[in-house]
């Protein structure tokens, strides 16, 4: 036979006395998980490095984030999954539509998560965006906030 707990013994004490015993067990409950909202649970994608404002080199390096979703390389069809792209000095196309391969486009198809940009002097503004397995624009929820960087001369 088990002896009983501090805990029952006190709370038969305070039965017997007509303390209020709903508030006690109330305070001893678990705590209820915090509610997980669709917002939570949203895909976000971001820049890591560099920072909005900042001035850097001809040759920095960036950083891309993601929450919410996956990175697989261009070509393999995952749901919930894609691949970076930095958009240099120019707009984004619209949702469903290829992303162009070219110098204001740069393509990360391999998966990658970093890499290193050469940019000329002077002010830009770099967007990311997460492209699905045809280079195409998965949607405004998965572009970018723009950053600006200027670039320092050598």
């Amino acid at each position: 036979m088990t002896s009983p707990s501090i805990r029952s013994i006190a709370l038969a004490g305070l039965l017997a006395l007509g303390a209020p015993v709903a508030v006690l067990i109330a305070q001893n409950a678990p705590t209820p998980a915090p509610a997980v909202t669709p917002a939570a649970l949203a895909p976000e994608i971001f820049f890591r490095a560099p920072a909005n404002g900042a001035t850097v080199g001809p040759t920095f390096p960036v950083v891309f984030g993601l929450r919410n979703y996956g990175v697989a390389p261009a070509g393999v069809r995952m749901s919930n999954t894609g691949h970076f792209h930095v958009l240099i000095d120019t707009e984004v196309p619209a949702a469903g539509v290829v992303i162009p391969g070219d110098s204001l486009h740069r393509h990360f198809g391999a998966g990658q998560i970093e890499t290193t940009l050469t940019l000329s002097p002077g002010t830009h503004t770099l967007r990311l965006v997460l492209g699905d397995a045809d280079h195409k624009v998965i949607g405004p929820a998965l572009v970018s906030a723009p950053i600006r960087v200027t670039v320092r001369p050598r």
